[in-house]
């Protein structure tokens, strides 16, 4: 429809439609037709007025400043339609909708050409606003509607700061950031000296570590490295008053502060590492460092420096070490296990990430020819191969060369967890992947101790795949369909698994999911020993009937858990009763059908379990007179 036509519509449905729910219904409809987001400014207000709680989750489903044809987009101008605008404007303040109305100012201060907002309009408007607001609270409230991505320039920034002191968080907020070039970078001094003025100086430093040009404050870090003799005072200084951004080179600095200072600055140093050289793209900087606090035989910020800085120095940091022939074995093993393990961490409520250094396969191998418990210990998380490299073909051999089981099982835990992208994506890779050479061959060495001793591989094999971290396996299909030793371990064996009961008891506790899913199909296998073992482990099978856990792996539990109910009366009524409970479960998702499966296959193992209800009716009666027919 055209936009004439729309808007028929529009009046029809509000007109006609006296039910709330049943216009949204009919607006979800209208809504279908390209054209209907670019008529926001006249449905818009109409269905705030209507109905806000109802109408207002669509208004922001379908909320557009733009219009299409179909073909091309053209903007909706706010001048345009000020009258309904501006009125939907006032009543969403009168409602205190502070979302719709950041969206409506960002449309109604939306610049002329192009994207974004006309920061000089809305500057003005805002501290007009400001200026005219009734008090503190109204204040306050003025500052939440505004507080929308743009930056405000240090006149009203000033105007702000007279007329209420408690806009500083709202100023800081606003400020000019995300400069790529950091000579762009002005300070605002002129409302940094009335804060200090008037003795708010935590509000002056901020601005300082937000605005403050990089050469400037060399100069001052300088100036108080040199006026500044007492370390503690210096450090809080230097501290206050380091600069904030994305990419400020700030590594030049440090390393004039420590010939100035040395280890007087340290603390100051150590705190601002990562974000000086720990980014992408500062390999020079970083090298500069480290060159340095060798130099000055300063190990301890040597060490923090290497782990912080790219994986090429820091293998070059390793290999120094390795190679520096004066330093004592004491010595060399202390330096050693100070880089080992992992360099950064980044902790979310809920997430975190960490960063571990990796050495080469010659690297790795050289170390564990000369400290082999540290490459076991401390270094090993230093060795584990990525998709992008080439393994650690050469280590592997060392490690099983030395009969190392501990390392070999470690190694192997990673290597059946690699699959590469290009299978991943179902794609023939174009050259041979390393990584899956290096996993057949470690398929080979343990399928060798299966033919030799299967409690030995059981045993083994737990030990290997009790290591996988959980959320570790991906592509689980393409895995086991290209990587020889994941097939080895989670397809081919499952009967040379029942040999060792406390191996299969470490798969039902293991780490990740797949490795549950594993153990469940063990026990879940029709052998005497499994039936056993199941019987054993019931106290963490009937867990899987209540908590979450995907489909696949709850029926492979169910499997286990029939096996359960096999190996005596009284396990058969426990895993019943549990699994009453779990059918009386609202979860719409949950097998019910496989539960009541289960249950039946409980009750053929011990049918005196069977309630009245549950046992088969015969009607003998019939039986007879048919036979005497």
């Amino acid at each position: 429809m055209d936009q004439k036509a729309l808007i028929r519509a529009v009046d029809a449905l509000l007109d006609a439609q006296a039910d709330n729910k049943r216009l949204r219904d009919n607006f979800e409809g209208l809504a279908r037709d390209p054209a209907f987001p670019g008529l926001t400014w006249y449905w818009g207000p109409r269905l705030y007025a209507r109905s806000r709680p109802m109408f207002r989750p669509f208004i922001f489903n379908q909320f557009s400043d733009w219009a299409t044809d179909g073909k091309r987009w053209t903007r909706i101008f706010w001048k345009d339609h000020t009258k309904e605008l501006e009125g939907w404007l006032d009543a969403a303040r009168q409602a205190r909708d502070t979302n719709l109305i950041r969206r409506l100012i960002r449309w109604k201060f939306a610049k002329v050409k192009g994207w974004g907002i006309d920061e000089p309009r809305l500057t003005t408007a805002l501290l007009e606003a400001y200026r005219g607001a009734a008090g503190p609270g109204a204040r306050a409230i003025v500052l939440d509607e505004f507080n929308d991505w743009f930056s405000l320039d240090e006149t009203t920034a000033l105007a702000l700061y007279d007329i209420d002191r408690s806009a500083t968080k709202f100023i800081l907020d606003h400020v000019p950031r995300g400069y790529w070039d950091e000579q762009k970078r002005a300070m605002w001094d002129k409302l940094a000296t009335r804060a200090e003025a008037k003795g708010d100086i935590a509000f002056a430093r901020s601005l300082y570590r937000n605005l403050v040009p990089v050469a400037r404050w060399r100069e001052d870090a300088l100036a108080l490295a040199k006026s500044e003799t007492e370390p503690q005072r210096l450090n809080d200084a230097l501290l206050e008053r380091h600069p904030e951004g994305y990419r400020v080179d700030a590594t030049p600095t440090l390393i004039a502060l420590l010939e100035k200072r040395g280890k007087d600055v340290f603390p100051y140093i150590r705190s601002k590492l990562e974000s000086a050289i720990g980014g992408w793209g500062r390999d020079k900087e970083a090298k500069r460092l480290i060159d340095l606090a060798a130099s000055r035989g300063w190990w301890d910020l040597w060490t923090a420096a290497t782990r912080v800085g790219p994986d090429n120095l820091y293998r070059a940091g390793v290999q120094a070490i390795l190679d520096d022939r004066a330093m004592t074995e004491d010595v060399r093993r202390e330096r050693l296990k100070a880089l080992a393990g992992v360099s950064q961490e980044w902790n979310w409520p809920g997430l975190g990430l960490a960063r571990v250094h990796s050495l080469d396969d010659n690297q790795a191998s050289l170390l564990y020819g000369r400290y082999p418990d540290l490459v076991r210990g401390p270094f090993r998380a230093q060795v584990t191969p990525r998709w992008w490299g080439q393994g650690y073909a050469k280590l592997v051999r060392l490690a099983q060369a030395a009969n190392d089981t501990e390392l070999m099982d470690t190694l192997a835990a990673r290597y059946a967890t690699q699959v590469s992208w290009e299978q991943r994506a179902g794609r023939t890779p174009s050259k041979p992947d390393p990584l899956q050479v290096t996993a057949s061959e470690l398929a080979k060495y343990y399928q060798d101790i299966r033919a030799r001793d299967e409690e030995e591989f059981a045993r083994r094999a737990a030990g290997v795949l009790t290591r996988i971290p959980a959320y570790t396996l991906f592509s689980y299909h393409a895995l086991l369909r290209h990587n020889d030793l994941a097939r080895l371990l989670f397809s081919r064996s499952l009967p040379s698994f029942l040999s060792s009961p406390v191996a299969v008891q470490d798969l039902v506790e293991g780490s990740d999911i797949q490795v549950m899913s594993l153990a469940y199909r063990i026990l879940a296998q029709r052998d005497p020993r499994a039936v056993k073992l199941a019987g054993a482990n019931l106290d963490i099978l009937l867990g899987t009937l209540l908590r979450p856990i995907h489909r696949k792996t709850r029926l492979a539990a169910f499997a286990a858990l029939a096996n359960a109910a096999r190996s005596g009366s009284d396990t058969a009524k426990r895993v019943l009763s549990r699994a009453r409970d779990a059918l009386k479960l609202p979860d719409k998702k949950y097998p019910k059908a496989e539960l009541i499966g289960l249950i039946g296959a409980v009750l053929q193992a011990a049918p005196e379990l069977a309630s009245p209800r549950e046992k088969p009716v015969i009607y003998r009666r019939a039986i007879q007179q048919r036979s005497a027919a």
